[in-house]
């Protein structure tokens, strides 16, 4: 009897003992046999995630120590990569140059700060606490000694996303108008080039709340 003509009415004829594994996986891809475990690429998310935000934490702070050690204009990209155990390739995918980095720097230091500060209630008391981080903070001290040009240009410019953050978690910490806030602001920078010690920062903390109220 001759072979027919007409396709078979089994819907999922089974494949032949005689195909290979890559042949079979195949045709169980396009039968709608593979399937996409939304849990697992979940979790793989999640992991690629946390592992950004690691590396990007390694780097800055492994930056913020070596600023400390030689300033600024001393510290390279590949010393903060090679410090960081990081791979340049990964340390250029989370910042362009160096610029970036020492803004990311700013950007944990301000952070960080304003979170310590906040666990007290009196603003007098949140204001000392900023002025004393500030005053005895070795990457800054550093910087202003071995690159000052270099910070008087950072604080000459009160505009982009960074000096958002800063008037933002000034704000937070004062619960004052914009003017009070730029009096604290003001108040800040200042000690940045002729530091305070802390009976001063205590001192003059209470004036500035004073003032602001």
């Amino acid at each position: 009897m001759p072979p027919s003509i007409y396709p078979s009415k089994e819907r999922n004829p089974q494949p032949s003992r005689s195909s290979t594994p890559q042949q079979r996986k195949a045709r169980e891809f396009t039968q709608g046999y593979f399937v996409v475990n939304e849990s697992n690429a979940a979790q793989t998310y999640q992991y690629q995630h946390s592992l950004h935000r690691k590396t990007r934490t390694a780097l800055v702070t492994t930056a913020l120590a070596l600023i400390a050690e030689k300033g600024l204009s001393q510290t390279n990209m590949i010393e903060i990569a090679d410090r960081a155990r990081v791979s340049r390739a990964s340390l250029y995918n989370h910042f362009r140059d160096k610029n970036e980095v020492f803004l990311a720097v700013v950007e944990l230091e301000v952070e960080r700060i304003v979170q310590l500060a906040l666990r007290e209630r009196e603003v007098a008391v949140r204001l000392a606490i900023v002025s004393r981080e500030i005053c005895g903070h070795r990457s800054l001290a550093t910087s202003v000694s071995k690159d000052p040009a270099m910070i008087a240009n950072l604080l000459s410019r009160h505009d982009g996303e960074l000096w958002s953050k800063i008037y933002q978690g000034l704000a937070s910490l004062v619960a004052s108008d914009s003017a009070g806030t730029a009096i604290v602001l003001r108040w800040l920078i200042g000690q940045i080039f002729i530091p305070l010690v802390p009976q001063q920062s205590d001192a003059q903390s209470k004036l500035i709340a004073e003032a602001i109220r």
